[in-house]
């Protein structure tokens, strides 16, 4: 944290220092030129320098800045040379205007970017929660039916020991194993009901703009993969009652598998489709298939179990969150065969996912 820390004031302090000597190397020939050179326009490359800087107060004092030297450079030029002042004053303004524009429309590049981070790292941490909701899940269910089984033995045993004279040091054991047991049950228990899913806030929300954004936010993964997105929909608003954060985590997550997938594909066979269609007037249904090459069969019937992946480097918990937060909107995921998928031709092995979404009431 402290050397992050470190990092970020030292490229605050490199970006300062270079729009100063920027700016002072372009006031000192603005004033070496007449007044009829535009040459205050030259300003503009430090504002651009500024805005590599998180901070919106270095890019307004800078723009205030450049826009005082601009104006200071009248006084002491040398003259307008064979210019008329109205020219003058035409290009001092259009120096000014250009300024700030390049300050204001930067000013808005930057903070469409943070919101798009932010936007990326709310998408992660809910990743890492869902992660550890059902690793929770599997423990508890896992664990607790031993540990339960450890303490009925105990408490069995003890039955037995009941009248023997020799039976109090180990009565002392069993019973510490049993509450032990128990013990650890109910931490596992607990555990889970941390990081259990609460309802979650939802509201109406149009499923093909939730696309567009998730599309937008894959689309540079896409084109390093090769990959090309192509998405198909109803002209209509599909409405959905869901919790927005969830439903793009799903997409994404589905988006990114499809992918990958495609990395053994031939660099122009590879395409993912995503189609939305009503199957009913209370139901929609989003399909994503890939071109890549299917999915092996044994893992089909274990594809949405806890830790199963078909990557080396996978986890196996993304289809199985995925399909935990679709559950709790009311719909389900399913992994389609050809005959079943709208998008998918018959002669293109690939691999189609599709969930289902209630339309909004």
């Amino acid at each position: 944290m402290a050397n992050t820390s470190l990092r970020a004031t030292r490229h605050e302090r490199r970006i300062l220092v270079s729009v100063a000597v920027l700016a002072a190397l372009v006031f000192v020939m603005d004033v070496l030129l007449p007044l009829g050179v535009a040459s205050g326009v030259l300003h503009v490359g430090v504002v651009l320098i500024a805005l590599r800087s998180t901070s919106d107060r270095m890019v307004i004092g800078t723009a205030v800045a450049c826009s005082l030297l601009t104006l200071l450079d009248m006084p002491l030029s040398p003259g307008p040379g064979h210019t008329e002042w109205w020219k003058v004053i035409v290009n001092r303004g259009l120096s000014l205007f250009v300024i700030w524009v390049t300050a204001i429309l930067g000013r808005q590049r930057n903070r469409a970017a943070e919101s798009q981070r932010r936007h990326l790292s709310e998408l992660a941490h809910l990743g890492r929660v869902k992660t550890a909701e059902c690793l929770a899940g599997a423990l508890a269910h896992e664990l607790n039916q031993p540990l339960t089984a450890v303490a009925l033995q105990a408490e069995v045993a003890r039955q037995r020991l009941v009248g023997r004279n020799d039976s109090g040091e180990l009565d002392d054991a069993l019973r510490e194993i049993a509450e032990q047991s128990l013990r650890a049950s109910n931490i596992v228990r607990s555990l889970r009901n941390l990081v259990r899913r609460t309802e979650s806030e939802r509201q109406p929300v149009d499923l093909r703009e939730l696309l567009d954004e998730t599309l937008r936010l894959m689309e540079p993964a896409a084109q390093q993969a090769h990959v090309e997105l192509r998405s198909q929909s109803v002209p209509q608003p599909l409405l959905v009652q869901v919790d927005r954060v969830q439903i793009e985590q799903v997409l994404l997550n589905l988006l990114q598998n499809a992918v990958e997938a495609l990395s053994l594909s031939a660099a122009d066979q590879r395409l993912v489709t995503i189609t939305m269609n009503p199957t009913s007037p209370r139901e929609v249904r989003v399909e994503v298939s890939d071109s890549g090459q299917g999915i092996a069969p044994e893992l089909t019937q274990r594809l949405f179990d806890p830790f199963c992946s078909s990557k080396s480097h996978g986890l196996g918990l993304g289809l199985a969150i995925s399909q935990s937060i679709i559950e709790a909107h009311g719909g389900r995921l399913w992994l389609m065969s050809g005959e079943e998928s709208i998008s998918q031709k018959s002669s293109n092995p690939g691999t189609t996912f599709a969930f289902t979404l209630p339309v909004a009431s």
